[in-house]
């Protein structure tokens, strides 16, 4: 590269004087010629040839400025490239000598980068700029950076007041002045590194969180299931043999063991399915079809309660089926359980698009949630109402809660307008147009659904 640039500016100046030359060769020749022919007087052939040296003089004199005007216009647009190019440019850039390690100029981003000033760049070892380990790989590579190769990297380096600085390079070799240096751009990464390096802290935790999760979850299968069922064995063994022999006291106390013993089992339950991991495989599901399976198991509590459970039209989302279906079981279940004592059960699903997601609604017109109570129903166990009045152990909604912002959704309640709850939960927009709206589901059982655009029959 440096060789063909010398070629180059041998040629043109080469050229240049080859066309003085030649100018000069045929003003005098051409001249004296024309002279001799036309002039036989000496002394005015005398005076005529001064003339003509005059005019050669102002002819070269002219072509020289002609040509310096074109050379310093040249020389003023590579000023203004260099500037532009590297002095000005925004990223940080560099020129050393790949055989001394030394700087030879750096642009202003790249001062402020490193806390010095431009003067103090020329000169400057590069191993004022490195930590001993990095210097001891820049050592081993000057090999290939003296042959030309196209570098790059990550490097740990050094700031003048000594703060560390990690930086993504990529160099190549430049011929300046009859020079081979190497230009190197520097971008601070940093910020992105430890930015990184906190993220694969976090994904550690997070898989070391679920390993302990699932010991937790093998825990609750296993472990304490076992001692459970001996106490309950042993309770209900207490109770068949010393059955007539004991007060009625003593059969009251059996009678509230036993009661513990199932609610510690649904206990741990609940803690088992809430432990599991939230992981799922998404594809696209009917959200419609789930809901309609959801009301089929729940037939026995909606015929029971008496409850109207109506369906307007319901998408496709991408999700994992068997855990929407946990979602809706809590949330349909919940809203059933709370009814109002003074009127049946009468809840509703509802869906739209909203912002990118779909918003779903389940809408109740029950006891309803005060509102400093709201954010508190999504905790584990949490519980507003005693057992004997509601039972239940208060996991429902805290699982609804971890499977939705799997999903990448997030839920919450509202109040209805008729004194009941609304809650409320997206999930992500798989781009499906929702398929099926459904009948109204009585305590008699789900009626069939109807296609989009059909009138749903009522009750």
């Amino acid at each position: 590269m440096g060789l063909g640039l010398t070629n180059r500016r041998v040629s043109f100046a080469a050229t240049l004087a080859l066309v003085y030359a030649a100018f000069g060769i045929v003003w005098i020749a051409g001249s004296d010629t024309v002279l001799a022919a036309l002039v036989s007087d000496p002394i005015q052939l005398t005076a005529i040839q001064t003339w003509k040296g005059w005019a050669f003089v102002a002819a070269s004199a002219a072509l020289i400025y002609g040509v310096g005007v074109r050379l310093m216009s040249a020389v003023q647009e590579s000023e203004r490239r260099y500037r532009m190019l590297f002095a000005d440019s925004p990223e940080a850039l560099a020129l050393y000598d790949p055989t001394t390690l030394r700087m030879v100029e750096a642009n202003a981003a790249f001062c402020r980068m490193f806390g010095y000033g431009p003067e103090e760049m020329p000169g400057l070892p590069l191993s004022e700029l490195m930590p001993p380990e990095t210097q001891q790989a820049l050592e081993r590579d000057i090999p290939r950076l003296v042959s030309g190769q196209k570098l790059g990297g990550v490097w740990r380096m050094r700031c003048k007041d000594g703060r560390p600085l990690d930086i993504s390079t990529h160099g190549q070799m430049v011929d300046v002045d009859d020079r081979r240096l190497r230009l190197v751009q520097v971008i601070d990464v940093t910020a992105r590194l430890r930015a990184e390096y906190e993220l694969l802290r976090t994904m550690e935790g997070l898989a070391t969180a679920n390993a302990r999760m699932r010991e937790l979850s093998h825990a609750l299968s296993h472990d304490l299931q076992e001692p459970l069922r001996q106490v309950s064995g042993f309770v209900q063994l207490l109770a068949k043999r010393y059955h007539g022999q004991l007060d009625a006291e003593a059969h009251q106390f059996i009678a509230f063991a036993v009661e513990g013993i199932h609610r510690l089992k649904t206990l741990i339950g609940d803690v088992e399915r809430f432990a599991l991991s939230s992981a799922f495989i998404p594809a696209s599901v009917s959200a419609g079809q789930v809901v309609t399976d959801v009301l089929e198991g729940l037939r026995t509590v909606i015929d029971t309660a008496g409850a109207k459970v109506t369906m307007g039209a319901l998408p496709r989302v991408l999700a994992d089926p068997g855990k929407l279906a946990v979602i809706f079981h809590a949330l349909l279940d919940n809203a059933i359980k709370f009814h109002h004592a003074d009127r049946k059960p009468v809840v509703s699903v509802e869906c739209e698009r909203r912002e990118g997601a779909w918003l779903f609604r389940v809408t109740d017109n029950g006891i309803g949630i005060a509102p400093e109570f709201r954010d508190g129903v999504f905790s584990l166990f949490a519980r507003l109402h005693t057992r004997d009045r509601i039972p239940g152990n208060g996991a429902g909604l805290a699982l609804a809660r971890k499977l939705v912002e799997a999903h990448g959704g997030r839920i919450w309640v509202d109040s209805a307008p008729n004194d009941g709850a609304v809650f409320c939960f997206t999930l992500p927009d798989a781009g499906e147009e929702a398929v099926f709206t459904h009948d109204v589901l009585t305590q008699e059982g789900p009626a069939k659904g109807v296609p989009v655009g059909e009138p749903a029959s009522q009750h």
